[in-house]
């Protein structure tokens, strides 16, 4: 009897290691990315002393581009900056509330401005004194209050770092901006000379060191006291590699090579260091432009990435929603940011908004988190696949709800149960060939985005990810 059992049981387990097999084995690539790949949503954090500008110079709002570019764009003199900067004092700056509101939104994992490009280092710093301890009367570490939180709170934590551009410190690179694109200065064109005879600079401050020594005494060193100082650092974030030569970004290389569980973006010198994933900004890319890579979108929930006193375009939280599932749709990430008030305060128009989210993911996260690229591109909606072990389940989310009741899904697969997510009901389904026809309720159950989870028959192939390619996006402020 129990000879004929265990013969019983061979063919059941024959299959199961016929399963192991067709499964790929994950690459280290694969493993590191694992994480983040799972993640899908995190908070961008774009914060500094330029914040108390607000996005306006003697009277006049800032013309273009984000209002963390004020000291470029509105050409403030170094020392004049250096004054403002000294007032930084955010009286309340609550990292544990910051952390708490993208935990609640939905969010696994922060990323946030170590340094920006008007070279102010939100953490203390021996590279250099233009730092938030040693330069401001708030006199006290916010990296480290941060880091602390997301410890607490069990989200991982990035830093931006731009390892390049640097308006105060001497010798860092600077993107030449017309004064047009700041204030109506009367010296405009003086200016506007200078700065096209100077590589960008408007401040002869600037100019008082190399970039060689820029990047040796104080660059280099805060990427060393970032990695080195704050516990497990998740993500660097590079930004606007201007000035960046193959020799520099090889010196960043090989310190990023001492941590290899760092995921850093595609920015650090293009194209010579792709890094690990792509990073359109501002926008949802097609489809056949992020195919097979590991991806992220930036965006503001307003228009500028640093605070903007007179912020009015606020994206409602149906547009961000939506991304979110597009997003996750196309195998990506959403860094949707935030730009915390010289207060530390992160706006109200921004809270209610990541609040909205946030109920929306109480709901359909499952939908979002853990899920891969479908390739299955509806018209009414979209489509995100995630793989069980013995099966692959789509979500269809909905934004276009069928008047008919009939919802109709071509995508060439079998499917043996559909449940409608938001009440956990059954939709009775019906198998078409290469369509599957789901009834649906006559009434859309949620307006944004209703998403019905399809159970398939069967476990489809794996989708390999290439480590990178060679695409590239527009970093937008430049």
């Amino acid at each position: 009897m129990k000879k004929l059992l265990l013969l019983s049981l061979l063919p059941i387990l024959c299959f199961s290691c016929l399963d192991r097999v067709r499964e790929p084995e994950p690459t280290p690539h694969d493993i590191k990315m694992e994480w983040w790949r799972d993640a899908k949503f995190g908070m961008f954090i774009h914060w500094g002393p330029y914040a108390l500008w607000g996005g306006e110079y003697h009277g006049h709002r800032q013309r273009r581009g984000g209002a963390e570019w004020i000291m470029n764009r509105s050409k403030i003199p170094v020392e004049e900056y250096r004054r403002m900067a000294s007032r930084f004092n955010p009286a309340h700056y609550d990292p544990e509330q910051w952390v708490l509101l993208a935990k609640s939104a939905g969010m696994k994992y922060i990323v946030m401005t170590t340094k920006h490009h008007d070279g102010f280092a939100m953490f203390q710093s021996e590279a250099s004194p233009f730092n938030v301890v040693d330069h401001s009367a708030y006199n006290r570490d916010v990296v480290a209050q941060l880091a602390d939180a997301c410890r607490k709170y069990d989200i991982k934590l990035g830093f931006y770092y731009s390892q390049a551009q640097d308006w105060n410190n001497p010798g860092g690179s600077t993107a030449r901006k017309e004064m047009s694109e700041g204030w109506p200065n009367p010296d405009s064109l003086r200016i506007d000379l200078y700065t096209a005879a100077h590589g960008g600079s408007w401040d002869p401050a600037q100019q008082t060191a190399t970039m060689d020594e820029y990047i040796e005494k104080v660059s280099l060193p805060q990427v060393r006291e970032l990695l080195e100082n704050y516990g497990d650092v998740a993500v660097i974030w590079w930004d606007t590699p201007v000035g960046m030569t193959a020799d520099y970004a090889a010196k960043f290389a090989a310190e990023l090579a001492r941590y290899p569980q760092v995921i850093q973006n595609d920015r650090l010198k293009r194209p010579d260091y792709p890094g690990d994933y792509k990073t359109p900004e501002g926008l949802v890319p097609k489809p056949e432009d992020i195919d097979g890579v590991d991806w992220e979108t930036c965006m503001n929930i307003g228009s500028s990435w640093g605070y903007k006193s007179w912020e009015e375009n606020w994206k409602p939280a149906e547009t961000l929603i939506r991304n979110l599932i597009t997003i996750a749709a196309r195998g990506g990430n959403y860094l949707l940011n935030v730009g915390p008030d010289p207060d530390g305060v992160i706006p109200s128009e921004a809270v209610e908004r990541l609040e909205a989210v946030g109920r929306w993911m109480e709901v359909n996260g499952e939908a979002i988190y853990g899920t891969r690229r479908s390739g299955l591109y509806p018209e009414w909606g979209e489509c995100i696949r995630k793989d069980g072990r013995r099966n692959t389940t789509l979500y269809l989310a909905v934004f276009d709800w069928p008047e008919d009741g009939i919802l109709r899904f071509e995508c060439g697969h079998s499917a043996k149960k559909a449940t409608l997510l938001h009440t956990g009901g059954r939709l009775a389904l019906k198998n078409d060939g290469a369509a599957v026809t789901i009834e649906v309720p006559r009434e859309m159950p949620d307006p944004v985005a209703t998403v019905i989870r399809l159970d398939l028959k069967e476990r489809l192939a794996a989708d390999r990810i290439m480590s990178n390619t060679e695409k590239t996006f527009e970093i937008m402020d430049l």
